[in-house]
């Protein structure tokens, strides 16, 4: 049962790495063969920028994805002026 009735599943397929004190919250996806670094925080607002492409997701981690944390505004992002800086 899903307390309250809008909440989704979080859901982590199979073969991921969730690292020391990361958290995944309520409704979000960590696909196939992920890797999550220490510390992680993913939520539904969270923003998961892809450093090669400037793709940006929330609430889902790509499959076959390294997630580690960081911050903005960074180094320049292909087509952006900012991105994300790794700590």
């Amino acid at each position: 049962v899903l307390e309250p009735m809008q909440a989704g599943p979080t859901i982590i397929e199979d073969n991921c790495f969730i690292g020391a004190r990361s958290e995944v919250v309520e409704g979000c996806i960590v696909r196939e063969g992920s890797v999550l670094g220490m510390g992680v925080f993913i939520g539904q607002s969270t923003k998961i920028v892809d450093r090669a492409t400037g793709e940006v997701f929330y609430g889902e981690v790509p499959a076959n994805s390294v997630v580690v944390a960081g911050t903005m505004p960074g180094k320049n992002v292909p087509g952006e002026n900012w991105g994300p800086s790794l700590y």
